[in-house]
């Protein structure tokens, strides 16, 4: 149980990260969701019953502000990250540049500045994807940024000991990321990567949450990169 533990969860309003504040707030926990919009922050906040607070992750004044307000807590989940095009020979430095500083550095920004405000007991979870196992040219800066944040993953799991520091790699998991494409798209993407998993079907944003918010509690487990897709990762990339 987590009941009267604090659970901080960056990009919390939706997707993978809102799957984690409903299954952390199911265990008695006092969530804390973020998003960019202030406004997004508080609808997500009133829609789950807990508290909404604005970070741009880009920001270091605001990510130091941020943990300011927080106060002590003891578990930090961060789904947040860089958007926007990540093939390495048709992005530009410049946009490459702020791809790597919103999932890399607003990580390392995020861990930095939570770490005197969390109880020694506590923990940090990343999440990153299967694109860090596959060197493809159309997500090169997915594969760089992944496997970057899974290298400060086990730096932080050393450096912060005992606070522990384990990365998710999620596969497909069906949330508003893909709001932008149309019915059909959607659905045939969603046969397609069931398809693929071993389980034949693909993970639900709550049975990802259930699993970080277990990781969370399981006082033994530091420094792990944890794939929670079905078994996806056992198939061959295509």
């Amino acid at each position: 149980m987590l009941s009267g533990e604090i659970v901080v969860c960056i990009g919390g309003s939706g997707g993978m990260g809102r799957g984690v504040a409903e299954a952390a707030l199911e265990l008695g926990a006092d969530v804390v969701v973020t998003s960019r919009s202030a406004g997004k922050a508080n609808e997500a906040a009133k829609e789950l019953g807990c508290r909404g607070e604005p970070i741009d992750i880009y920001d270091e004044d605001s990510v130091s502000t941020f943990f300011e307000r927080v106060g002590r807590f003891s578990h930090l989940m961060l789904t947040a990250g860089a958007v926007g095009r990540s093939g390495f020979s048709e992005t530009p430095p410049g946009e490459a540049e702020r791809f790597m500083q919103g999932k890399v550095w607003g990580t390392h920004r995020c861990i930095w500045h939570a770490k005197d405000q969390m109880d020694q007991n506590g923990s940090v979870t990343l999440i990153t994807g299967g694109y860090s196992q596959v060197i493809d040219d159309k997500a090169g800066h997915v594969h760089t940024a992944f496997k970057a944040t899974e290298a400060m993953a086990q730096v932080a799991a050393v450096a912060l000991a005992p606070i522990r520091c384990n990365v998710i790699r999620p596969g497909f998991i069906d949330s508003e990321l893909w709001a932008d494409m149309s019915d059909d798209e959607r659905n045939e993407l969603r046969r397609v990567e069931a398809d693929r998993t071993m389980i034949g079907r693909i993970v639900e944003p709550i049975e990802f949450g259930r699993f970080a918010v277990a990781l969370m509690q399981t006082p033994i487990v530091t420094g792990a990169i944890i794939p929670v897709d079905g078994g996806r990762h056992l198939s061959v990339a295509s």
